[in-house]
């Protein structure tokens, strides 16, 4: 990262101040640090402005990390807030980020430092562009050409929120596609190498389709990526806490596909939030659903976190796909066994996806966002 930030440091430690820094500069992150550690200092710091992130201990003699997260809310609720603490109980963090803090963490994981910072100036930047997106929309008279236009480049924002190239990962090749059925949608594929080795994958479906549901997307998808550290079912339930405030106002609830693949043991462990839209098809042409699967976020019932676990063989392939692409064709019968065989003679991931979205082809609007994402282990 080329940019040089500016970040307010709570913290009443020296020693952990310089470690901060030099984690941060040790990957690239070039930064002056302004260093507080009592309220009014940290209020005083706040009033002078001009800063991009703020890092904070969760404890301090004389403060507290909550208060001062509540009173970054209040103030400047977009300023990107992360907790850099020597303990942080479990609880404790699902407050913290139900509250409106970025990212957590620990003192002696500060590997993790960078990514969650780049990460939320990345989620920053992102929600920034949504919102001038947003306020443009709901200005009055707009003619119908401005209308268009604010929508057009809507849908260039949201296409930013998904990844720009397919992942390099040694053994699998991995390809994925999104359709909207206005201009912007619901639907999203995501994807990120959370430790060496280790990746996670999500397909996910707001309910609803249009702007409401593109704008909770970048909600849900923010708050996927800043836990997907931890494993599937321990991410899903962090993220859910954090949501379920969004998610009940808006009156929606999500469905959604979330792994993570543990390349050198070929191993994948998901969780399955009544997505059901899954299966893996084996080089033999045999075809596993996966299972289990339990509710759609935000939808009321128990919260069950179940985990599923397979191993890949070499030619095993993984297909994740939205309900838009059962709906675009009612009069097939796309299911799991025809769309395993669409893509049986189709060599690499990104033709069998784009071999899966054909299938849309139809005159037309689409009736719904179609999204594909497939992981073949190709070694």
């Amino acid at each position: 990262m080329s940019r040089h930030l500016r970040i307010l440091h709570l913290e009443d430690d020296p020693a952990d101040v310089e470690l901060v820094e030099a984690t941060l500069v040790a990957e690239g992150i070039g930064c002056s640090m302004v260093v507080v550690a009592t309220r009014d200092e940290f209020v005083a710091a706040l009033e002078e402005g001009g800063f991009d992130l703020v890092l904070a201990d969760f404890a301090l003699p004389t403060f507290d990390g909550m208060t001062a997260l509540s009173i970054v809310h209040e103030k400047y609720p977009d300023l990107p807030f992360i907790f850099v603490s020597g303990r942080m109980g479990e609880e404790a963090a699902i407050d913290s980020l139900r509250n409106g803090a970025t990212d957590y963490v620990l003192k002696n994981k500060l590997s993790r430092l960078a990514p969650a910072v780049n990460r939320a100036l990345s989620e920053a930047e992102e929600r920034e562009e949504l919102k001038r997106a947003e306020q443009a929309l709901r200005a009055s008279e707009f003619s119908r050409y401005q209308l268009q236009a604010e929508l057009i480049y809507a849908a260039e924002v949201q296409a930013k929120l998904l990844p720009r190239a397919f992942p390099v990962i040694a053994g699998f090749d991995v390809a994925a596609r999104c359709l909207p059925a206005k201009q912007v949608g619901g639907d999203f594929f995501d994807w990120q190498e959370v430790c060496l080795g280790v990746w996670s994958f999500t397909l996910g479906d707001v309910m609803g389709k249009g702007m409401a549901a593109a704008m909770l997307m970048a909600t849900v998808r923010a708050a996927l990526r800043s836990v997907a550290h931890n494993r599937p079912r321990e991410a899903i339930r962090l993220a859910e806490v954090a949501l379920a405030p969004d998610l009940e106002n808006s009156e929606s609830f999500v469905t959604l596909f979330l792994a993570q693949l543990y390349a050198a043991q070929r191993r994948l462990t998901f969780v399955d939030r009544g997505h059901g839209y899954a299966f893996l098809r084996r080089r033999n042409g045999a075809v596993e659903s996966l299972l289990p699967r339990d509710l759609p976020l935000g939808v009321p019932g128990p919260k069950i976190y179940r985990e599923g676990t397979f191993y890949f063989a070499q030619g095993d392939t993984l297909v994740l796909y939205s309900d838009g692409l059962i709906d675009a064709r009612p009069e097939l019968v796309l299911d799991k066994r025809m769309l395993a065989d669409r893509i049986a003679d189709l060599g690499s991931a990104r033709d069998m996806v784009d071999g899966l979205i054909d299938l849309t082809a139809m005159e037309g609007p689409l009736p719904d966002d179609v999204t594909v994402l497939v992981v073949r282990c190709s070694e």
